[in-house]
């Protein structure tokens, strides 16, 4: 729930980016259907389309946005009733993005509620994806296709039905990108260079648990490598106790199979100035196969939320 919650905030502040006809909008964020087509000009690139599927017929925007920055990939298309699709990606890449870790809603001409790409009856279920095809660096914009089955977000009310959306597909979006994150996470699994697409940093309070501050490097496929430290930490070195440790800890996840940390250390170097800096050596290991991932030289440099 909480972390629907926070989609809902981003939805609203991507559609700001590309909301009504009304306002005065920079024209290098916002594409119009009416504008005439100039293939050198990358926010008026040829053949722009956003459009899908649903209820009988086809939806298409009026106009369109997208931003790629601190490792995600913000997409909309919103015509001027204010109905829109937005999709928040974890990465920067093309690839396949699954509903179970990326954002991708339908929001209805009200605007109070929307569809979400999440199954209240089964979180865990991927109900939809988008897909990146092209990112075309030369001219600033994205092309893809999604699909997904879209669940009305209050929960309190239980007769509107989900809604399939098909077909879906964004082709020549305009894009900007804003480079302003300088967190850094690296490791190595097994020996090899984990190649992350993202890094989260975010709070975690939980009811019987210190708060705790959650790191993670995290591949588009899902895969990641993830830290938990208590935020009443200081400088200093602290010891991995089990699964269930309540000062530090540490997961990841691999090809849909889970691991938890059971040895090793964290390093906090420095925490100051809102960013929190260390090193990290651990053993992850299923429960159910007791199979271990050897997760070493690791390093982390963040900003704290």
């Amino acid at each position: 729930m909480k972390k629907i919650v926070q989609s809902i905030t981003v939805i609203f502040s991507l559609l700001l980016l590309i909301s009504c006809d009304v306002e005065p909008v920079d024209n290098g964020l916002l594409l119009n259907d009416n504008t005439s087509v100039n293939p050198t000009n990358p926010t008026n690139p040829t053949g722009a389309v956003f459009k899908a599927d649903f209820g009988g017929q086809t939806w298409s925007a009026t106009q369109y946005s997208a931003n790629i920055f601190n490792g995600k990939i913000e997409i909309g298309g919103v015509k001027p009733s204010g109905e829109a699709f937005a999709f928040l990606l974890n990465g920067t890449s093309v690839g396949t993005y699954p509903s179970t870790s990326n954002l991708i809603a339908y929001i209805p001409p009200t605007g109070v509620n929307e569809y979400i790409a999440f199954n209240p009856a089964n979180p865990t279920a991927v109900v939809g994806s988008v897909m990146v095809t092209t990112i075309d660096a030369a001219n600033h914009t994205i092309s893809g296709v999604f699909n997904f089955t879209g669940y009305w977000d209050d929960y309190s009310v239980t007769n509107v039905p989900p809604i399939n959306f098909t077909n879906g597909v964004f082709t020549n979006i305009p894009y900007t990108t804003i480079n302003t994150n300088t967190d850094s996470f690296f490791a190595k699994v097994d020996g090899t260079e984990f190649v992350e697409d993202s890094i989260d940093v975010t709070e975690v309070i939980a009811s019987g648990f210190p708060d705790a501050y959650s790191i993670v490097g995290k591949k588009t496929n899902g895969d990641n490598v993830g830290l938990w430290i208590a935020q009443s930490l200081g400088v200093g070195t602290y010891q991995i106790t089990g699964p269930f440790g309540t000062e530090v800890n540490s997961t990841c996840l691999f090809g849909g199979v889970l691991y938890n940390g059971v040895s090793g250390s964290i390093t906090i170097i420095s925490k100051a100035n809102g960013r929190l800096k260390g090193t990290f050596s651990l053993v992850d290991q299923n429960m159910t196969t007791l199979a271990t991932k050897t997760i070493s030289e690791g390093t982390f440099d963040v900003e704290l939320p």
